[in-house]
């Protein structure tokens, strides 16, 4: 028992003399963070799923734009989120959608403006479809 140590002496740490960084060498690193998805809209002014589909400024335009399928898209995504069924981030919304797209049977070449009125009628399914589920919970249907 006696050539146990149970402490040893540590060299003294000398301080390193810091330099000043001057603002000409610091390197200046900018960092996009992304909003979460409920307040995409509001950060970049518009919604993600134009941005998704690369609709550029008009994607609400009057006579061509796509507002309404937009709008029933983002009421269904919405509501998973709120729901707690869905991440509020913009990944988890890209994941549904790409999800949407498989089940919807979408192929690459499929044109945008066909693409966003199928998603908008598919979406509009699958909200009626889970609200029929949620009724069937809430008055004890099996």
């Amino acid at each position: 028992m006696s050539d146990v140590v149970f402490r040893t002496k540590q060299p003294a740490i000398e301080p390193v003399e810091e330099k000043p960084i001057k603002a000409s060498e610091a390197a200046i690193v900018q960092t996009e963070v992304e909003p979460p998805y409920l307040d995409w809209e509001r950060e970049k002014g518009k919604p993600y799923i134009a941005e998704y589909f690369k609709l550029g400024e008009l994607w609400n335009d009057k006579v061509g734009g796509f507002e309404e399928e937009i709008g029933t898209i983002q009421k269904y995504i919405k509501d998973e989120i709120e729901q707690g069924r869905l991440d509020n981030s913009v990944e988890a919304v890209k994941g549904v959608l790409k999800g949407i797209e498989k089940m919807a049977g979408f192929d690459k070449s499929e044109r945008t403006t066909i693409k966003i009125a199928q998603m908008a009628a598919y979406t509009e399914f699958l909200y009626k479809t889970r609200n029929i589920k949620n009724n069937q919970r809430k008055y004890g249907y099996k």
